[in-house]
């Protein structure tokens, strides 16, 4: 641990010991009666109800009155409220989100070839798509998020760890909840919730929320607040009905659809590269090829822009912008919709759950990834390079007659339109997962036995429309020799722009099975304070992907290729009890994140076959305490984990993509170890006050990393591993906030307030500079930020109660700059910063 890690580590360890923080894994005990001290916090994360106190992993919880209470709208809305779990929302997507648990990320890329690396979960519904991840979520009962590898109850591509979203059951009674609000951009919501209590035995819920706001930064190439850069709208409705069987059992199904249109956040551009040459570097004693950039820099300098505004903004700079010229009108629309079936009942010997799902979710967008503007200047084809040239020198050129020289050297050299760069994006995806658990317990005994299967099919169809920037000298020079000097101090446009277009599209496919079984044994009945826990998995996978165009044509034959991987997962589990709410625990697990197709990788050679990427493996162990104190007034958890990863799975940008094109791949990155640690405390001070926080650290080492090209022909890939940088990791985070409540003279009427504080550090975007040469210049920005809300609920309405809340989110309106994005031999990078202040207020009612 650095200096700096050790010496913040130390006081905010510190602030929690004295304060009695508390962390988020804690539904919503702010209210709780101090004369009780702490409620129970129930959670179903080893399939079964149990006092998370008593679960051995690292696990949190935030109940349905805290998601309220903190505005959350969706999953990347958690980011920071459980150590060592960060967030950061897509590119272009109004969906997508990576997700980063105890290091491991879901990377950048949202390719149907390439699974999650952390599992996020609604009902018990895996949710394969990480371009899906940013679903609006309703009527939610709580959040569970587990950290660490899940491979024996969750499965497959949990090697980070899960999320699981769990709704509220409709209610047998008659229920109603409304909400409006409205804040600065021009942003309005409204939801209602309606259970109209149970009919004929069927209890059922009704759900459906709308909300909408202006863009954030202005775009000054056209008009409309409401399609500037951040403006967003959506909609989303649930539906659930439930029937109980003779009080044994039930069968529940839940239907949602939600569909979210907008305008993606604004691309700024921070970098530009001046087309030097770069030289290899030298890791550990061997000499590594760089990628080389196109000199953008240069090239900008001498193009012309249809708004001045747009000119000033082709200055490359690290700095937050209030406007943009995105002469592509962004916009993106993303619809997700499923069917979700539970069937459960207690037979006495033993209890049967089956889960169902079928799910559908399509993407489309169009994007500017440059931010400003179309530019005009010199565009280069070969027909033109000699364009201007003197007659003095075109007479060496023995293709040129004679009689055509003069006009070549009077011609001047054609102008190009172009942006920098532009994409557009079509993607089709659906899933059916099926899931059968059987479960029972004894005095000494719990166990439980499930099988799984899913199956996914998506489509891609994507276009990059890129000017990339040729310096014509270097060909001079290169081919024409004793002659290229004068040809290039006669060059009238040296730098000149080459437009090109590139078309991506596939179908991939895949299909997973496996069976899994764990049990707990507690060695002289349950009150005897020993649990001992195994369980184990066995996973078998296909992956399936058909490629019909990566480049400008249609592929004659289509490219194919078809994987099966397999792996057993294996979880160990020790919890013991030191003292009345105080115990131990230990864990030793494993996890299985599956191999897949880079849709954008070249075939093998000789044949029409696609390459796939192998497997992620992880051995996590981890040590713990959670503890409930004075009273049951402080709760305190703390863990410290050490996993080591083979094959880890990272993006890494292509190094080998067609000339003026942008790809990125998934790599294995050999053997890479994470070690760190997480608190997580929560303290009831008094009847009125309150405090809750966590605190995680993380150090990631990377002992092999095979992705360096030697400078030797046909010489091995080299170890990089010493340069490596993680991607979307914060190796520090830390959340406290401090909870206020005042019983009002009126009815049940509450005053409430919360101010929170949550620090993330800085992230990288990418893993090394030899393909990313800015990674450096477009490292995150480290964030502090302070959010806060206050209100009355309890107000007293006839039959019913009334609430009114006001929230600010980044109170001191920090410009902190968030993702990165590194074009490589494009030669310019830029990347996207976090929303601005957001305020506003919600008033509701309930029934």
């Amino acid at each position: 641990m650095s200096i700096r890690y050790a010496h913040v580590a130390f006081h905010l360890l510190l602030g929690a010991s004295s304060l009695g923080l508390a962390g988020h894994a804690v539904a919503q005990e702010s209210a709780a009666d101090t004369s009780t001290g702490l409620a129970d916090i129930v959670v179903t994360a080893q399939k079964r109800a149990q006092n998370l106190q008593d679960v051995p992993i690292a696990i949190s919880a935030i109940g349905s009155e805290k998601i309220e209470q903190l505005g959350i709208k969706d999953s990347r809305d958690l980011s920071g409220l459980a150590p060592n779990v960060t967030i950061v929302p897509g590119t272009t997507s109004n969906s997508a989100a990576v997700f980063s648990m105890r290091g491991i990320s879901n990377g950048g890329s949202e390719s149907f070839g390439v699974d999650a690396a952390n599992g996020l979960y609604v009902d018990g519904v895996y949710i394969a798509r990480s371009g899906a991840m940013g679903l609006d979520v309703m009527d939610i009962e709580r959040v569970e998020v587990l950290r660490g590898p899940q491979g024996t109850l969750f499965g497959r591509n949990t090697t980070g760890g899960a999320m699981h979203f769990i709704s509220r059951a409709p209610s047998s009674d008659f229920r109603l909840k409304a909400e409006a609000g409205y804040g600065n951009f021009d942003a309005w919501n409204g939801k209602v919730i309606v259970d109209p209590g149970e009919i004929a035995g069927i209890a059922t819920s009704f759900s459906y929320s709308h909300s909408q706001r202006d863009g954030l930064v202005d775009n000054i190439l056209q008009s409309r607040n409401s399609k500037d850069p951040g403006a967003r709208k959506s909609d989303a409705v649930r539906a659930a009905a439930r029937i109980e069987l003779g009080g044994t059992g039930s069968i529940q199904y839940i239907f949602d659809w939600s569909k979210i249109t907008g305008t993606p956040q604004a691309f700024i551009l921070t970098n530009t590269s001046n087309g030097a040459v770069r030289q290899p570097i030298t890791v550990d004693g061997q000499s590594v090829m760089v990628t080389q950039q196109a000199p953008v820099a240069q090239y900008l300098a001498g193009a012309t822009f249809a708004d001045p505004e747009c000119a000033a903004l082709a200055t490359a700079a690290r700095e937050y912008r209030h406007k943009v010229c995105n002469n592509i009108l962004s916009w993106a629309r993303d619809k997700a919709w499923g069917h979700n079936i539970q069937v459960q009942n207690d037979f006495g010997a033993f209890k049967l759950k089956s889960t169902t799902g079928y799910r559908f979710w399509n993407s489309d967008f169009r994007t500017d990834l440059d931010g400003i503007g179309a530019i005009t200047g010199s565009a280069f084809s070969n027909a033109t390079l000699f364009n201007g040239m003197p007659v003095s020198l075109l007479q060496y050129i023995p293709s040129i007659p004679a009689a055509a020289r003069p006009f070549i050297a009077a011609a001047a050299v054609p102008k190009i339109t172009q942006d920098l760069f532009d994409t557009n994006n079509h993607r089709r995806h659906k899933q059916f997962s099926q899931e059968v658990e059987i479960s029972g317990d004894t005095h000494t005994l719990d166990w439980v036995v499930g099988a799984f299967y899913f199956w996914e099919k998506g489509s891609e169809d994507g276009n990059q429309n890129s000017g990339y920037v040729l310096d014509t000298n270097s060909i001079f020079l290169a081919n024409f020799g004793a002659l290229g000097p004068a040809f290039a101090a006669a060059n009238p446009a040296r730098y000149r722009l080459v437009q090109t277009r590139a078309r991506l599209a596939y179908t991939a496919s895949s299909e997973s099975t496996a069976i899994y079984g764990q049990a707990t044994f507690y060695p002289g009945g349950r009150d005897s304070g020993i649990r001992l826990t195994a369980g184990g998995r066995y996973t078998w996978d296909e992956k399936k992907m058909v490629r019909l165009q990566n480049g400008a044509a249609l592929l004659a034959t289509p490219e194919s290729g078809d994987a099966k991987f397999s792996r057993f997962t294996w979880n160990l589990m020790a919890g013991y009890d030191v003292a009345d709410g105080v115990n131990l625990y230990a864990r030793a697990a494993t996890g299985y994140r599956s191999g897949g197709f880079n849709s954008q990788d070249p075939v093998i050679t000789g044949t029409t076959q696609l390459p796939h990427f192998n497997p992620e493996n992880v051995t996590s162990y981890e040590i713990g305490l959670k503890s409930e104190l004075f009273n049951r007034h402080l709760r305190f958890n703390i863990s410290a984990y050490h996993n080591i990863y083979k094959d880890l799975a990272v993006n890494i940008p292509r190094t080998d993509a067609p000339v003026g094109t942008f790809a990125t791949r998934i790599g294995n990155a050999g053997k890479v170890t994470y070690t760190g640690f997480e608190v997580e405390t929560q303290a009831i001070i008094n009847d009125n006050f309150s405090v809750d926080g966590n605190l995680g650290y993380i150090d990631i080492k990377y002992k092999e990393f095979l992705a360096g090209q030697s400078t030797i022909s046909g010489a091995a890939p080299v170890n990089i591993a010493s340069i490596v940088t993680p991607g979307y990791t914060s190796p520090l985070t830390a959340n406290v906030a401090l909870n206020a409540q005042f019983p009002l003279n009126w009815g049940n009427a509450t005053l409430r307030g919360r101010i929170g504080y949550t620090h993330e550090d800085g992230k990288y975007s990418f893993s090394a500079i030899t393909s990313t040469p800015f990674n450096e210049q477009i490292k995150g920005d480290d964030r502090d930020i302070i959010d806060a809300q206050i209100g009355i609920d309890g107000i007293g309405l006839g039959g019913g109660e009334g609430e009114v809340r006001l929230w600010v989110k980044n109170l001191t309106n920090a410009k902190d700059f968030v993702r990165g994005v590194d074009f490589g031999q494009l030669g310019f990078a830029g990347g996207y910063y976090a929303e601005p202040r957001t305020y506003g207020v919600t008033v509701g009612v309930k029934f």
